[in-house]
């Protein structure tokens, strides 16, 4: 008698009615129905390898069927189980709000297995701005290799789809006479983050860097800053339970801030320190973001002259009493954390009073590289001070004065006559 199959082997027939032999193997699945592929061929011979290859097949994991699962209801499961704890705050917003505004709309109706190169390629082309058509092919490609990992799927069909391209645009800084000029500006009338833009203009840090200095971590004595930590805006996620097909959660609510079980969102061994509400003191994400960097002569005199009206006290009873009670070196009256917004909101003005154009708050970074750079500051030590370890991202921030390249090309006339 012919040997009996043991399970997961697959099973092998004649079909009398077509002439065929049929070989069938139980494919893994992700809602707990049991489902077969089955391959089939006139020969037996045939039918009998064929059937191996696929049992090779399932066993690797390159074939699994994921039932009625969409890519919304993957992406989600991705973002908040698989992926997602294991990202930063603020890249997971930004992945959360790609998925939202991009990817769903597009393709998310779509049955997981049912995706293809196609619908890819649709989808980056709908998205207008091309950094977010990249990112959306970053996102969808690192989710579909989970769900791989998860033997939901055989192949990542976002690999097939080429990555849109993405040229970026370069950030024209302040020149060094609108750094003066903005500068002078801010002191003459007073502005009480006069310093504030120093820094920016001179220390070249990141905005967070900056409203989270400390004066515990502002050497005055030796001009040093300490950029261990960075003040950033957390999310905070209903904790009462999942969300109901409505958009609504067990407390009754959609917004979090009226949850009363909210939890912070954060992935495990996450360093922070809240400070306010979703305000918080956070470890930069890479050791070239702890970094300790010299402090200019002018701004290292600015200070000086700001730290005494800042000193931290903390008895209300006391009259004019200015209070710090998170040490920051820039914050409120009050003491709170100055947010990113209201931060952009002051820069704009400080902008505006020195009768200078409108400017994303980042140009003050760029033109700290370009003034270094125009100063004869090696590449490697600028790299140090910014904090930055990509060649390629720093020299996107260095701009290229024309007047200067103009001056150095009048070389050639003398070597041409």
């Amino acid at each position: 008698m012919p040997r009996r199959r043991s399970p997961g082997d697959g099973g092998l027939w004649k079909d009398h009615d077509r002439g065929l032999w049929i070989g069938s193997v139980e494919i893994p699945s992700t809602d707990g129905k049991r489902r077969q592929k089955r391959v089939a061929s006139k020969n037996r011979n045939e039918a009998i390898r064929k059937l191996k290859e696929l049992r090779k097949a399932v066993d690797a994991g390159r074939i699994a069927v994921t039932g009625k699962t969409t890519v919304e209801s993957w992406l989600e499961r991705w973002i908040e189980d698989i992926r997602g704890p294991k990202l930063r705050p603020g890249t997971k917003d930004d992945y959360a709000r790609t998925i939202r505004l991009h990817i769903n709309p597009h393709i998310g109706t779509k049955r997981l297995d049912r995706l293809t190169a196609q619908d890819v390629r649709v989808m980056q082309t709908s998205i207008k701005a091309s950094r977010t058509a990249q990112l959306a092919h970053v996102i969808l490609r690192s989710a579909l290799d989970d769900a791989i990992k998860e033997g939901m799927l055989s192949r990542n069909v976002a690999e097939v789809a080429d990555k849109p391209k993405h040229l970026t645009k370069a950030r024209e800084p302040l020149s060094a006479a609108q750094a003066k000029q903005l500068l002078r500006s801010a002191i003459d009338t007073k502005d009480p983050w006069a310093t504030r833009w120093a820094a920016a203009l001179l220390l070249g840090a990141r905005q967070g860097e900056i409203l989270g200095l400390q004066w515990s971590r502002l050497d005055l004595d030796n001009g040093i800053a300490d950029f261990r930590w960075q003040l950033q805006q957390l999310e905070q996620t209903h904790g009462c339970g999942e969300r109901h097909s409505d958009g609504t959660y067990p407390c009754g609510k959609v917004r979090v801030g009226y949850c009363p079980s909210r939890r912070w969102d954060l992935p495990r061994g996450f360093e922070h320190q809240i400070l306010h509400r979703s305000l918080a003191l956070t470890s930069p994400k890479t050791r070239a973001g702890t970094r300790i960097v010299p402090i200019p002569a002018p701004l290292w005199v600015m200070l000086e002259q700001y730290k005494p009206t800042t000193i931290p006290r903390y008895d209300s009873e006391v009259e004019g009493d200015i209070r710090n009670p998170h040490d920051l070196v820039w914050r409120h009256e009050d003491g709170r954390p100055v947010s990113p917004r209201d931060d952009y909101a002051n820069w704009q003005t400080a902008l505006e009073t020195a009768g200078l154009p409108a400017a994303p708050l980042h140009v003050a970074r760029n033109t700290c590289a370009t003034l270094l750079a125009e100063a004869g500051v090696p590449e490697d030590i600028r790299m140090a001070i910014l904090g930055q370890v990509s060649l390629t991202a720093h020299r996107s921030y260095v701009y290229i004065d024309q007047s200067r390249t103009r001056d150095a090309m009048k070389a050639l006339d003398q070597l041409l006559g």
